[in-house]
């Protein structure tokens, strides 16, 4: 005779079972990824980073090829596009009629902090550790990481960018009540974000009333620690002052993400 198991779960236990309905999901959609964290970078690298980068003098980059330059940045990148794929939609929909996840899992004894750790679990560690490190290895093809093996922290970089970006996406989707709304996450946040944050130039070359902006981006934090791995470039900040950085805006970013799920969810 079968049993079954009726305790309430630890909250890792919980966290696991939140993270497994992330991942089967993610077993249905995953076709619909492929394109934005995975071929769309390799397009940017033979395009921008070989195509327009032959006319490029190696000076103005810090001494690299621009391909060399841009590699490290779009390993980064690929964890901001994953984001906004899965912070956004799949967020907002998961208090609606969309799919209404959330509301189906508050009916088990998930609470609502156990959900938002399996969603940012999904987001933060397989996302990233999967996707970005697939597209790091193909870049190697490419002969663009001169410092040799160190550029497997590339994908730590960018697990780090993910980690400090994710709960605020999850707090700002938590929050909308009309999905009219949701293109301003990708308007103002995801876009502006990929694009100018030292991925494609330094952002030296920014506007002076602009470069706090940069300053202020996770993605051109974690792009800084990326091309210190892959090409021995001193970063513009000491490491461990970028990964503070990036660390307390994961810790804030979750407070605040919490407060909002518990705020829809505890009914």
């Amino acid at each position: 005779m079968t049993t079954v198991d009726r305790s309430a779960p630890t909250p890792a236990q919980a966290a696991r079972r939140a993270f497994n309905l992330q991942l089967a999901l993610y077993k249905h959609v995953w076709h619909g990824t492929v394109f934005t964290s995975g071929l769309l970078p390799i397009l940017y690298m033979v395009s921008i980073g070989i195509g327009v980068g032959a006319y490029i003098d190696s000076s103005a980059v810090g001494g690299l090829t621009y391909a060399e330059f841009i590699a490290p940045g779009l390993v980064c990148s690929v964890a901001v596009m994953m984001l906004g794929n899965d912070m956004v939609f799949p967020v907002f929909g998961g208090y609606a009629d969309w799919g209404g996840h959330y509301l189906a899992q508050r009916a088990t004894p998930l609470s609502p902090v156990d959900m938002l750790n399996g969603h940012l679990l999904y987001a933060v560690v397989f996302r990233p550790f999967t996707n970005c490190a697939i597209v790091a290895l193909v870049l190697a093809f490419f002969g663009v990481y001169p410092n040799g093996w160190w550029a497997v922290f590339a994908v730590i970089a960018a697990a780090l960018v993910a980690a400090a970006l994710a709960p605020w996406l999850h707090f700002w989707a938590s929050s909308l009540k009309n999905d009219a709304n949701l293109n301003m996450i990708f308007r103002f946040a995801v876009i502006p974000i990929s694009l100018f944050s030292g991925v494609f130039f330094p952002a030296s070359e920014m506007p002076v009333f602009l470069q706090p902006l940069v300053w202020a981006s996770p993605l051109w934090h974690g792009t800084e620690l990326a091309r210190a791995a892959t090409a021995d470039v001193a970063p513009a900040l000491p490491p461990a002052a970028h990964i503070a950085y990036l660390a307390a805006l994961a810790v804030t970013g979750w407070f605040a993400a919490r407060w909002r799920i518990q705020k829809r969810l505890n009914f």
